[in-house]
């Protein structure tokens, strides 16, 4: 057989729809077999049902001719042409039954057997006329039974010994089903855990170092594509592990040479730094004597900018105050604008507590005659005089309520009205401050204007002294780069000797760890 129709090569889905197939395969004969012999019992006992109805009735028709030969009674007469009529439909029935199949096959010589001894009871039983051939007749009723219970004892040992032979076929069924669900167990247990295990020990062989195993497996489910995983998976970090041990010798190599170089161009910053802090000092020297002539010049041009700034601060301030009083006679202007408003909105709400207090006076009064003719009604108009007691107290309330409102507002315009004069006043007194502060700003603009022709001349004079000291500072500040570029030099040689250091111990640590692992 080949290769590709293996149990190894199908998949791990494949393998357990086969086993769990198998095992549904068996319980679905099974099950197949029980109904079939629960069929086959419920059609004999159908079979015996119908063969104890038969047997009832031969009694019953026994006793009924027995009944006749001892009383005469013409009752038992129909009694037992009933029970014939019975009798006649029950074995034709067997017979057709028989026939067609729906009995068994070698019962059809007594269904014959049967329907032929009825016959001849029914013609002796209808030539009988004396109590001794009604007794023969009997006789032959009594053959009758023992045929119908022969055919009755047959049919029962044929149902049981069909049970017993279903029972032993579902016996032996189950046994190789339960056999077969071991083996299949066992197999598809060995087509999978066998692999996993295989897969486990690979992968702990991978994470203690051991780089040297291979699995080579040729199958092809699931579990073979994850064996052939770890063997690619093992080559490549074979192959990363071997180029990082490479990689780690070069890396030291190159760590020691970096390090020698490192210590010889250390030597030369060195002293390039010695030497440039010998021409620093000189050239400091020389820019501080032309630094405190410049010093002096603008100390003098600072004096006049002091005075210039100061000047225009105070000119600035008073601009900003004039726009500050000015927007606070705005305000004063709005304010007694909105004191207006007010008045005429208390005037307003005068105009409706009016409205109010007569709506409450015309409620009080409608209260009251609606109190007075509730007292006329009685006791039918008590309910309605609370109600015009409630509402009368409600006016009365309301009335009392908008007074006291009415000397609020009163209050109120009186308070708008003195409020009104005062920012009047304040008006007033506001644009006379506008006024002089702008008199204050142009005898400011006036002193400025000078300040700046004081200025102009002091920068002028120290323009001289800051050209010679700029030259010089220029000079100081290269002389001072070379000195911190030299600094930094030194600096960087220094991190980069360190860093030489470590990295030749790092490569050292990692030529180690690359040896933890057998390739």
């Amino acid at each position: 057989m080949s290769q590709a129709f293996t149990l190894k090569n199908l998949s791990v889905t494949r393998k357990l729809g086969l086993g769990f197939g198998l095992l549904l395969a068996f319980a679905l004969l099974l099950s197949l077999l029980g109904g079939f012999g629960l069929q086959n019992s419920s059609a004999s006992l159908q079979r015996i049902s119908f063969i104890s109805g038969l047997f009832d009735e031969i009694v019953f028709a026994r006793e009924a001719n027995y009944n006749l030969a001892l009383t005469g009674d013409a009752g038992q007469q129909s009694l037992h042409q009933e029970h014939h009529a019975k009798l006649k439909d029950g074995f034709d029935q067997l017979l057709l039954d028989a026939r067609e199949g729906r009995w068994p096959a070698q019962d059809m010589a007594a269904a014959q057997q049967l329907q032929a001894d009825l016959q001849t009871y029914g013609k002796a039983r209808e030539q009988a006329r004396s109590v001794a051939e009604l007794t023969a007749a009997n006789q032959l009723l009594s053959k009758l039974q023992d045929g119908a219970n022969a055919l009755y004892y047959a049919e029962e040992d044929r149902a049981s010994a069909q049970v017993k032979s279903t029972h032993m076929l579902l016996a032996v069924i189950t046994l190789v089903a339960i056999l077969c669900g071991i083996a299949v167990a066992l197999l598809i247990s060995r087509q999978i855990v066998y692999p996993l295990r295989e897969a486990v020990n690979t992968a702990q062989r991978i994470a203690g170092g051991d780089l040297t195993g291979a699995t080579h497996t040729e199958r092809g489910d699931e579990l073979g594509v994850l064996l052939r995983s770890l063997d690619s998976m093992t080559a490549s970090l074979r192959e990363v592990i071997s180029q990082i041990g490479c990689g780690s010798q070069q890396l030291a190599a190159s760590a020691s040479q970096l390090a020698a170089i490192t210590s010889t161009t250390r030597e030369g910053i060195d002293s390039q730094r010695n030497e440039t802090d010998m021409v620093a000092t000189a050239m400091n020297e020389i820019a501080a004597t032309v630094q405190e002539v410049a010093r002096n010049s603008e100390e003098a041009a600072s004096a006049a900018k002091g005075a210039d700034h100061e000047v225009t601060s105070v000119l600035a301030m008073s601009q900003q105050a004039i726009r500050q009083i000015e927007a606070m006679a705005n305000g004063v202007g709005v304010s007694a604008e909105s004191l207006g408003r007010l008045q005429q909105e208390c005037g307003r709400i005068g105009a409706i507590l009016d409205v109010i207090k007569a709506v409450a006076e015309q409620t009080n009064l409608l209260a009251l005659n609606a109190a007075i003719e509730a007292a006329r009604a009685g006791e039918a108009g008590r309910g309605f005089a609370v109600v015009a007691d409630e509402v009368r107290n409600l006016a009365q309330r309301t009335q009392a309520s908008s007074s006291e409102i009415e000397q609020l507002i009163v209050t109120l315009q009186h308070i708008a009205n003195e409020s009104t004069g005062m920012m009047q006043a304040n008006l007033e007194q506001t644009s006379a401050s506008v006024n002089g502060v702008r008199d204050t700003g142009t005898a400011l603009e006036q002193i400025t204007r000078q300040v700046s022709n004081i200025q102009q001349m002091s920068e002028l004079i120290a323009t001289a002294a800051e050209e010679q000291a700029a030259v010089t500072e220029e000079i100081n500040q290269s002389v001072t780069r070379v000195r911190e570029t030299a600094e930094e030099s030194a600096t960087a040689s220094a991190e980069i000797s360190a860093a030489s250091t470590e990295l030749s111990h790092l490569s050292s640590r990692l030529h180690g760890m690359v040896g933890h692992f057998r390739c």
